[in-house]
This record gives C-alpha cells, sequence and structure tokens, in this order.
C-alpha cells in the first residue's frame, strides 16, 4: 500500500502542495463550472451516453483515490472477485460483458503502471519467465495490427459485423489483462500470510463448488467454471501427502478429493477438460514425492483400465467423446492449418483466424478448441517459439522454487502451483483453457481462466517469501550455536 500510495499519491500531493492557495480553489472551481457546461451542452443534445460519463468522472475520481490507497487489499481479494462474484458482469454494448475481475484487473495495472511512469522505476519482479511472457505480450499486441496489414484481400468482413476491430481490441485486451496477474501476484503477494490466503480462498470456494454440483444446487455466486475444481482438488491433495497431519484431517481430506473426482469423473465424465488435467496434477505430486507409489499406483491403474471392471466406463466415455464430435477436431485443425501456413509469421491477430473460417468454410466456422493451434493461427510461429520459451522457463522456475521452499506452507503452495500450472499447460489442448479466444470463451473466461495465472504468480511470491526468510533462518541457526 505505501508503494503505491507514496509513489503516485505522495509524489502528485508534493506538486499540488506547491500551487497557491488561490490557484487551487479557482482551479477546481473552474473545473467544477467547465464540466457543468458540458454535462448541459451534451444533455441538451440528446447525447446521452457522453453525458452519463461525465456524470460519473468526479465518481471515477473518487474510486481511483480509493483503489490508490487500498492497492495492496485489492490486490489480496482479486480471487474471490474471481470466484465469488461470477453474478457481478458490466456491460460493453454488445454480447460479451466485462467480469468484475477483468475490471479489477485493469485498474490494478493502470495504477502500478502510473506508479512506474511516476517513479520512473521497473518494479515488475524478476524471475526466469518475465522477459518471454513480456516478450509475448508484446508479440501479441503487435500481431494486431500485422494481421489487419497482411489481411487476404477477398475476404468477406461483412459477416463479420462492424465491430470486429472492437472483438480484436477486447480479445487482446483480456489476454494481456491474464498475463499481467503474475507479476501483480508475484509483486503484491509478498507474505506467507497472504499466501495462505490465496489458497484458503480457493479450497474453501472449491469444496462449495463441489456440493452445489453434487445436488444441482442452482447458483450464480460461485465460478465453478473453467480450473477450479483443477486446483482446489490439487491444493488438498497436496497438504493429503505432507507428513505432520492428523488422521482425522487426512479423512476429511480423502473424503472431499474422492467426492469431486465423483462429481467430475463419474457425473461429468464426458467433460474431459474438467477432470483429466486434475489427474494429471496428481500423477506429477505423486512422481514428486514417491517415485515408488507412483509406478505401483500407474501400474494399477492401467491394470484396472485395461483388464479390470473400469473397462466399459472406459469404452463409454470414450464413445460419448465421439459422439459428441471429438473426432472433428482433427478436420477442424486441418484447415486451419492452411490459414496459419499462409500466415506463418506473426498469425492473423487476436481473433484474427475468425473472418479466414467464415470465409473459406462458412458451413462448419469454427474455432480451432485448442490452445497451441489459437496461439499458431493468431501469433504464428514466432508467438507460439516464445510462448514455448516462456512455458519451458516457467516450469523451470517452478520446479527450482519447490526444491529450495521451506516445508509447510510455502512448500505446498509451490508444489501445488507448479503441478498444476504443467496440468493447465496440457488441458490447452482440450480447449483454450490459457489464453480464452473471443468467440469460445471470450472475455467472460477470463474469470475463471485467471485461476491458472494467478498460481502462477503465487510461484515467484513463494520464491521471494523463502529468499526473504533465508537469513532469518541463518541468523536463527547461528543464535542457537553461539548459544
Amino acid at each position: 500500500m505505501q508503494l503505491i500510495r507514496g509513489d503516485t499519491i505522495g509524489y502528485l500531493g508534493y506538486l499540488l502542495h506547491q500551487l497557491p492557495r488561490t490557484v487551487k480553489i479557482g482551479g477546481v472551481l473552474l473545473g467544477l463550472l467547465g464540466l457543468t457546461v458540458l454535462i448541459g451542452l451534451l444533455g441538451g443534445s440528446g447525447r446521452i451516453l457522453p453525458m452519463l460519463a461525465l456524470v460519473a468522472l468526479p465518481f471515477m475520481a473518487v474510486s481511483f483515490g480509493a483503489s490508490v490507497r487500498y492497492f495492496d487489499t485489492l490486490v489480496l481479494v482479486l480471487p474471490l472477485t474471481a470466484l465469488l462474484l461470477r453474478f457481478i458482469e458490466l456491460p460493453t454494448g454488445t454480447e460479451s460483458t466485462l467480469p468484475a475481475s477483468l475490471v479489477l484487473t485493469l485498474g490494478l495495472v493502470a495504477i502500478w503502471g502510473l506508479t512506474m511512469i511516476v517513479r520512473r522505476e521497473w518494479q515488475v519482479p524478476a524471475s526466469p519467465f518475465t522477459w518471454p511472457l513480456l516478450i509475448f505480450m508484446l508479440i501479441c499486441i503487435i500481431s494486431l495490427p500485422w494481421g489487419i496489414l497482411w489481411r487476404d484481400p477477398i475476404l468477406n468482413m461483412r459477416v463479420m459485423g462492424g465491430n470486429f476491430i472492437f472483438t480484436q481490441i477486447g480479445s487482446l485486451v483480456t489476454m494481456i489483462s491474464l498475463m499481467c496477474i503474475p507479476f501483480l501476484v508475484g509483486r503484491f503477494i509478498d507474505q506467507a500470510w497472504k499466501i495462505k490466503f490465496y489458497l484458503v480462498c480457493f479450497i474453501v470456494c472449491g469444496i462449495l463448488m463441489t456440493v452445489t454440483q453434487f445436488f444441482s444446487i442452482r447458483q450464480n455466486i460461485l465460478n465453478d467454471r473453467g480450473s477450479c475444481g483443477l486446483w482446489s482438488v490439487v491444493s488438498l491433495f497436496v497438504i493429503l501427502t505432507t507428513q505432520q497431519l492428523r488422521w482425522y484431517w487426512r479423512l476429511l481430506i480423502i473424503t472431499l478429493i474422492v467426492w469431486h473426482l465423483y462429481v467430475m469423473m463419474i457425473l461429468n465424465s464426458s467433460w474431459l477438460s474438467g477432470w483429466v488435467p486434475t489427474i494429471l496434477a496428481i500423477a506429477i505430486i505423486l512422481w514428486m514425492r514417491s517415485r515408488l507409489i507412483f509406478t505401483i499406483l500407474i501400474a494399477v491403474t492401467i491394470s484396472f483400465t485395461f483388464f479390470g471392471s473400469i473397462r466399459p466406463q472406459i469404452e463409454q466415455m470414450i464413445a460419448e467423446e465421439i459422439d459428441e464430435g471429438g473426432l472433428e477436431r482433427f478436420a477442424i485443425w486441418e484447415r486451419n492449418f492452411g490459414v496459419i501456413f499462409d500466415h506463418w509469421f506473426l498469425g492473423t491477430g487476436p481473433a484474427g483466424y475468425s473472418p479466414y473460417n467464415m470465409t473459406y468454410f462458412p458451413w462448419d466456422a469454427r474455432s480451432t478448441h485448442n490452445n497451441h493451434m489459437d496461439i499458431l493461427a493468431q501469433f504464428g510461429f514466432v508467438g507460439m517459439a516464445v510462448w514455448i520459451w516462456f512455458t519451458v522457463a516457467s516450469v523451470r522456475y517452478g520446479w527450482r522454487v519447490m526444491s529450495n521452499a521451506p516445508e509447510g506452507l510455502l512448500r505446498i503452495t509451490a508444489m501445488t502451483s507448479l503441478s498444476g500450472w504443467i496440468a493447465a499447460q496440457f488441458s490447452m489442448i482440450f480447449g483454450d483453457w490459457m489464453l480464452p479466444f473471443a468467440y469460445n470463451q471470450g472475455i467472460t473466461g477470463f474469470s475463471y481462466i485467471v485461476y491458472n495465472w494467478i498460481f502462477l504468480g503465487l510461484i515467484i511470491s513463494v520464491d521471494r517469501v523463502s529468499q526473504h526468510a533465508k537469513p532469518v533462518a541463518q541468523q536463527h541457526s547461528e543464535i542457537v550455536r553461539q548459544g
């Protein structure tokens, strides 16, 4: 809080303090007079929306001041806006809406950016994946004008409507906002209790989501879409693997995990992206904790899958996936490869391959339902290469942080974040679960895709807190030795 308030408000306040009192009062009065006249002119001419925007201007100024003052708190409650405020969505004048978590993120990023400009100081936390991610963000921005400049002249752009450019800009802003989340979290979630708060939010909300889904309770509060189940179950499973845990807590955690897996794998078995990444993350954790247990469980799972009683369920699940068009994905990918190779360098821009599908394949103009293909089509081979660089760097960094983190909360968080992040990368095969595509998850997908990026930011948080704790632990050891 002192970082933002002291850098921005303090500096601007200092400049204002140097002005004479009469100049300050005169400036305020002239500003209010000008604002009133403008509101009257716009209202008299029937331009209602600009008039309402001016009326809201003072309230926006007050909100800005409050946001600056309580910046740390807003970053702290960021996951709650995504997990619990599903019903709050602001209209945009189109079919899309802005979820509360996206609005909060945009405000936080704007304030933080202003702070860095005022201080002329780079405050983005350093990590091995910082520069790959920043470069990928730059490629996303450049790809927008690039895709327009190299757009096929025979495309039927009328079929996209008159606001396609706004769709592209909205898609770009959504993706950039998601990629800013790890830096926000890594910078301002800088204490162990804040990390614990984040974990508790996901565990408690994940349990509530399992309850509502099991009992078919209709609700519009909990945001149970996307990968929330992945993060709540993985957090619980990592806690389960810790040695110092009483038997009743262990029994409760096992019950909650089995309950969630029953809901996802039995009641919603056809939704592969809902439970396959969770199973993968659990397998990764087992491999981290014990190679022997991992090997035994894999052998048992394979035996039951191919020779046991669950084989009919597996075959039925595969049949349902085929019936729902699972094999059609290959045809969709084949068609999109034609667009990709024609625009291989920087792609077609955010949502840019949609007009190609609508022009060349109007009978089946669907998105790829594969985030890797989306990246190739939108940002080209250059963007895909940088994304791979970013992914490898983030996984290697997560492994290093987990290995160096002390046992307890920090090790649990690091292991949860690393295993879940790897599983989230795998989920990209099933859909746009990392970077939402404009005509699939859309802007509203931010509210549940942000879960993945929050935990990537927690890897930075764990690293910072661990580094800060090392000198304290060393001093304590030295005192004990001297004593």
